[in-house]
């Protein structure tokens, strides 16, 4: 399955006047743009089979079966004329035909985001800021016959985040190992890519030997180097639904009486 993507930049940029791309300024941004692709699917994926992916993580590597081609530089202007194909198994394709699709157009709708100033995806930051800093105008389009979008950038105003931002992390996997005191206690969670050790409270690692047979769902804090387990279940338990109710019972009435000391 593939779509058509044109990317349009403009700007004092050598061989952009001759109608050239050049691989010293765009060979990287060109990769930051495939990669913020894929993880945008992949979180797609991760939120469709959400509780029922099988241990052997069959779809772990749907994301990367995307992939951007490109078929011509275009005339009168500098910027690839490109398809975004879907590389996948035969039985695959009716349950994850659309994910290239969407994820091509929230792609397209974090650039315009992100070059406002406007934090919605690290990933599409990384690229825009990989982008040589004397662009001028940029323009994407992207047409499917069942979908389009098109976003144009001029001047772009990236946000700076402030160093050391606290940032909350939620993963997926396996325990794989765990430390006690006196040592450090912590506990190692392992998904499809990486593993991760979480400085935990002593009974979380205790709750943790006894999950060691289930997939897991970790949220965490990550400040610099430093991580801290907040919460570690089940991949298939409930997620926290927030709504007015919800807020009710879990902050006003949890906390009703330390408040009222507070207000005093």
């Amino acid at each position: 399955m593939a779509s058509e993507l044109k990317i349009r930049w403009d700007g004092d940029i050598p061989g952009i006047a001759e109608h050239r791309l050049s691989l010293d300024a765009f060979a990287k941004p060109l990769d930051l743009l495939l990669g913020a692709l894929r993880r945008i699917a992949t979180q797609m994926v991760s939120t469709a089979i959400e509780g029922e992916q099988p241990k052997s993580g069959r779809f772990a590597n749907v994301a990367r079966w995307i992939d951007i081609e490109l078929v011509s530089i275009a005339e009168g202007s500098a910027g690839p004329d490109a398809l975004v194909v879907f590389h996948n198994p035969p039985d695959e394709l009716n349950l994850w035909g659309d994910i290239p699709s969407r994820a091509t157009i929230e792609l397209l709708d974090a650039i315009e985001v992100e070059s406002k100033g406007h934090v919605r995806n690290g990933a599409v930051r990384n690229y825009l800021r990989a982008l040589p800093p004397t662009l001028r105008h940029q323009m994407y389009e992207y047409t499917n016959g069942a979908a389009s979008r098109r976003v144009e950038v001029g001047a772009i105003d990236l946000t700076a985040l402030p160093p050391d931002l606290p940032v909350l992390k939620e993963m997926e996997g396996y325990v794989v190992g765990v430390g006690f005191e006196p040592g450090r206690p912590e506990v190692r969670i392992k998904n499809e890519t990486m593993t991760t050790s979480l400085t935990s409270a002593p009974e979380a690692v205790e709750h943790a030997l006894e999950l060691r047979h289930d997939r897991v769902r970790t949220l965490s804090v990550h400040v610099a180097s430093r991580t801290r387990l907040i919460s570690l279940n089940r991949s298939t338990y409930p997620r926290f639904v927030f709504s007015p109710a919800a807020v009710e019972e879990h902050i006003f009435r949890r906390w009703d009486t330390l408040l009222e000391r507070l207000a005093k």
